[in-house]
């Protein structure tokens, strides 16, 4: 396994997109400093009113150290009034060199 990919998918509740987004900026910031971090990234479905974070990981290790964090820790208590739903999916990758 070369990696680990987490799409964690947020349904706001109404009105409460931008506060996601601004809360999730420290969040990003933060993560992408993380030992085993490749990738981590926010993104806006152009046809969804959904939120989908996209994360790369060196390992499950990296990726279970970052659900410890502080600021991740922070993140989820914050964002909780703003949230309606949350799925996330956490994929074991191999790499194609195509």
């Amino acid at each position: 396994m070369d990696f680990i990919l987490v799409l964690a998918n947020i349904e706001p509740k109404n009105g409460c997109q931008d506060s996601i987004i601004e809360v999730s900026k420290e969040l990003i910031d933060e993560s992408l400093l993380e030992e085993g971090n490749i990738d981590y990234q926010l993104l806006k479905p152009i046809d969804k009113d959904t939120l989908t974070f996209v994360e790369k990981w060196e390992s499950l290790d990296a990726l279970k150290r970052h659900m410890a964090s502080p600021h991740f820790l922070n993140f989820s208590e914050d964002t909780e009034e703003f949230v309606k739903n949350m799925t996330i999916q956490v994929i074991g990758a191999d790499e194609l060199n195509l």
